[in-house]
Order: structure tokens, then C-alpha cells, then sequence
């Protein structure tokens, strides 16, 4: 029988339970023998046999099981779920003692519901124990039954399982969160923590490269090392602290009309050092015409960088590195359209079961190149999750051994664009004069370190580590003449 047939018998009994409580009644008060219903199609004949059959169908079709039990606890009669869920034959249970399939530790509570069910209603959790041997957790509802019904108790069973599961679940997806929460707490701290130690090595390499009169070949090649890992490892903290940002929920976007040009331009000129150093071939490829965007320049600048910096790590020495920036797509409004930005190379490639997860938090790929290359996992997920809060979208295509593609399509500014040249805007002549500079920060490092700097340039330095002596020497000077800076 199909479900749908199942259904509709099922509707049927329901809709006739009425009318057979009511026959039932009249024959076993003794009233008539018989009982007949005028129909449509003509009429409809109850004995005691035939009103009872809705209801032995209903037990029968229940999604729980359902028991009949003696005084003495055997079963009188079960329906087919029961057998089902104590895995034995429905012919083999009549007369069988409940208390069979209670496990030992249950019993105690099973016979103080069954005793209240005597006299009563009763009803609480409790297991079962299946022909292999497996526990089921129950829950059972007593009843007592009316004396001419050949049996003492009703029972239904209702298994547990599914809702049991179905907490264990939520318990441990309460608890990921958890995790993941704390997760983003660590992120967010080790970032702060590590960007700390790495401003007064900033400013120590700078000043360093203010000092290279007379400096030895090996202590100029030793300082352009420290320069490149300093690079790198900032690049990391960087990444680090975004992807905690955008995870916590607490990024925020700073839009302005900025064009396509300025933010390769950017990109490419941050990347460059990393492509010379691997001879490889940039080409770009850009239209005439400025193409804009509504965009964060800063953040979308680091789009590019991350996809341009994969492209460089993973491809071989005299490789070839492309990014090319498409005329401009319309919609079918003509208005609203996207911009098509496209990141190649020609490198390692990335293995196909690798590419639906590229974009996951921490996923690393299998290279050929060395690990050292690899980073933390970060930098496409930033990818994606920058372009997204853009409203753009990231796809990735590869072939392993012949390189890949990232295609960036962003959303053009609407409205009134710019009138201006595209490229980066001439700034004009800094003036620098002679500054006298209040430092203050309880990192004596950082403060240190960017005292040394800014007296090689020539300013007046002075230094404090707690906020009230800098205060009161500020409020007895010219306060126009000092600036303050602290972490």
C-alpha cells in the first residue's frame, strides 16, 4: 500500500470513530445486536466485531507502541510497533512478562509506575532493552483500563531515540559555538598581542636603514633579510587580525568612490618586491577608461594583494603572473553593472578536491613547492569574505600542474561617477618642519624605539608611560605644539 493510500484509509477511520463509539456502546449496553447506518450508498452494518476495527487499526498504524497487561505485568496484547522496536515476532509476545525488556537498573522505576497505574495514571522515563541487546530510551504513559476489557493496564510506549539524538545534537552545536567563539577571542588577542613586539621592530629596522653610511655588505644583506621576514610577518598579523575582525562581527567598511586602477596599482606595487625576487613576468592589463567603484580601497587593495601574493609563492622561478581587469559589464537595466578583475599564473595548480574548500578558514593546499611557502590558511578566506561584505563574489578555477585563476567581479559605483583621471591622485609637496613630539605608551619598546626614529628626523622627543604626568605636563604648555601617540 502506498503512503498516500495509507493516508486516506487512515482519514477514513477517524472520520468513522464517531459513529463506532457509538455503536459499541449500544451493543455492549445490550440495546440492540446490530447497528445500522443509512449511507449514499446505501446502508452500513455494525456488529461488536466491526465497530471495533477502526480502533485495532489506529493501534496498529501508531508511530508508538502500544501494550495491554495483565495484572501480573505479562502482556495481554501489543501492536506490531512494540515488535518492532524489542525486535521480536508479535506472535511470540503475547504472555510475556514486560519486566523482560526492562533493563535492571530500570525496574525499580517501572514497577512503582505500573503499581500507581493500578489505580490510576502514571507516566515518566525509563529503557528498554531490544532482542540484541541495545537500550532504548522511553517514555511511558499508564492507564488504568475499565474491568470488562480483559486486561489491567494500558501502556504506550513512545521511543525516545530521535529526541535524545536530537538534543546530544544541539548540545554539541552549543558547544562548537563555544569554541568557535573562543576560537575568535584567541585570534583577535594573539593579533593584538603579536602586532605590540612588532612596531618597535619596525621602527628599528627603519632607523637602521637611516644609518647605512659605512654600513659592511654582510650587515646590509643581513638587514634586508630581517626587512623581507618583517614584511612577511607582518602580512600575517595583518590577515590574522582581519579575519578575527570580520568573524566578530566588528569590521567596518570605509566606502568611497575609488577607481579599479588605484587599487591594482597599489597591490602590484606591494607584491612587486616578492615577483622581482622570483624573476617572474607580470603582465597587466587594464582599459583606458577609469572604471569605479564604492568600495573600502584599503580592504579591496588587500584582496588583491593576498590573490596576487598566492599567484607569486606558488609559481616557480621565471614564471608568468597575470592580472587583468575587463571592460565593464552591464545589467540588463543598463545602469547597475560589475566590474571583472582576473588574477593567473602559471604555476602548481590546485588539486581538484581541494578547490570547494579553497575558500574555507585555515584549508592549506597540497604543494610542490616548499611549506615554507604556505602561511596560515588565511589569506583566501579573507579573499572571499572582504568580497562578499563588497556585495562582489571570488570563483577559482585549476588545472593541477598549469596554474589557476581567481576571477574577482565587483559591483560598479552607481550614481554620478568622478570626473578625474584614473590612477593615483598626486599629493602634493609634504612641508616638513621641525616638531617637538610627546610620546606615550606603557610599552617602553614601542616608545623607545619610535623616539630614536623620530629624533634621527630631527623633532624634539619627549617620552612618559602613564597617562597623568604627560597630562599635566600638557595642560602647563602649549598644547598646539606637542602630539601624542600610544597603543
Amino acid at each position: 500500500m502506498t503512503k498516500s493510500n495509507e493516508h486516506a484509509e487512515i482519514a477514513d477511520l477517524q472520520l468513522r470513530l464517531e459513529e463506532a463509539e457509538e455503536t459499541i456502546r449500544a451493543i455492549r449496553s445490550g440495546t440492540v445486536d446490530a447497528f445500522v447506518v443509512e449511507v449514499p450508498n446505501g446502508a452500513r452494518v455494525y456488529t461488536l466485531e466491526t465497530a471495533d476495527r477502526p480502533y485495532r487499526l489506529l493501534v496498529e498504524k501508531m508511530q508508538q507502541g502500544a501494550i495491554t497487561l495483565n495484572m501480573d505485568g505479562t502482556i495481554a496484547y501489543c501492536n506490531r510497533h512494540f515488535a518492532d522496536l524489542v525486535e521480536k515476532p508479535l506472535e511470540r509476545l503475547i504472555g510475556v512478562d514486560f519486566r523482560d525488556f526492562v533493563p535492571n537498573d530500570s525496574l525499580t522505576n517501572f514497577e512503582i509506575l505500573f503499581q500507581r497505574s493500578l489505580s490510576g495514571f502514571s507516566q515518566g522515563e525509563s529503557h528498554l532493552r531490544n532482542a540484541s541487546g541495545g537500550l532504548i530510551p522511553v517514555f511511558f504513559t499508564f492507564n488504568t483500563l475499565p474491568t470488562d476489557c480483559g486486561a489491567a493496564v494500558g501502556l504506550i510506549v513512545t521511543d525516545l531515540t530521535t529526541q535524545r539524538h536530537h538534543k546530544e545534537l544541539e548540545v554539541i552545536l552549543e558547544a562548537l559555538k563555544d569554541a568557535d567563539h573562543r576560537k575568535n577571542e584567541f585570534l583577535a588577542m594573539l593579533a593584538h598581542e603579536l602586532r605590540g613586539p612588532l612596531a618597535p621592530i619596525t621602527n628599528a629596522v627603519i632607523l637602521l636603514g637611516l644609518q647605512v653610511e659605512g654600513e659592511s655588505p654582510s650587515h646590509q644583506q643581513a638587514r634586508g633579510i630581517i626587512e623581507r621576514q618583517l614584511r612577511q610577518l607582518q602580512h600575517l598579523v595583518d590577515d590574522l587580525l582581519e579575519i578575527s575582525r570580520i568573524s566578530t562581527g566588528k569590521i567596518q567598511l570605509r566606502r568611497e568612490p575609488i577607481a579599479v586602477h588605484d587599487i591594482v596599482d597599489g597591490a602590484v606595487e606591494s607584491v612587486r618586491p616578492l615577483i622581482e625576487n622570483k624573476l617572474h613576468k607580470l603582465t597587466i592589463s587594464m582599459p583606458p577608461e577609469p572604471i569605479w567603484l564604492n568600495a573600502d580601497a584599503a580592504r579591496l587593495e588587500q584582496v588583491l594583494l593576498n590573490l596576487l601574493t598566492n599567484a607569486a609563492k606558488y609559481t616557480e622561478e621565471n614564471g608568468q603572473v597575470w592580472i587583468t581587469v575587463e571592460p565593464v559589464s552591464y545589467f540588463s537595466d543598463g545602469v547597475s553593472g560589475e566590474c571583472v578583475i582576473r588574477v593567473r599564473d602559471n604555476g602548481v595548480g590546485i588539486a581538484p578536491t581541494l578547490i570547494p574548500l579553497i575558500f574555507d578558514l585555515f584549508t592549506q593546499a597540497e604543494r610542490s613547492l616548499d611549506r615554507s611557502q604556505g602561511g596560515l590558511g588565511i589569506g583566501l578566506a579573507l579573499v572571499q569574505r572582504l568580497t562578499l561584505l563588497h556585495e562582489g563574489s571570488i570563483e577559482v578555477s585549476s588545472i593541477l600542474g598549469q596554474g589557476s585563476e581567481f576571477v574577482l567581479r565587483l559591483p560598479l559605483l552607481s550614481g554620478e561617477w568622478p570626473i578625474t583621471k584614473a590612477g593615483r591622485s598626486v599629493a602634493s609637496t609634504l612641508v616638513v618642519r621641525r616638531l617637538r613630539v610627546l610620546l606615550v605608551d606603557d610599552n617602553i619598546d614601542t616608545i623607545l624605539s619610535f623616539s630614536m626614529l623620530l629624533t634621527e628626523c630631527g623633532h624634539d622627543v619627549q617620552t612618559a608611560h602613564d597617562g597623568e604626568r604627560p597630562l599635566n605636563r600638557i595642560l602647563t604648555t602649549e598644547a598646539a605644539t606637542y602630539f601624542s601617540f600610544g597603543s
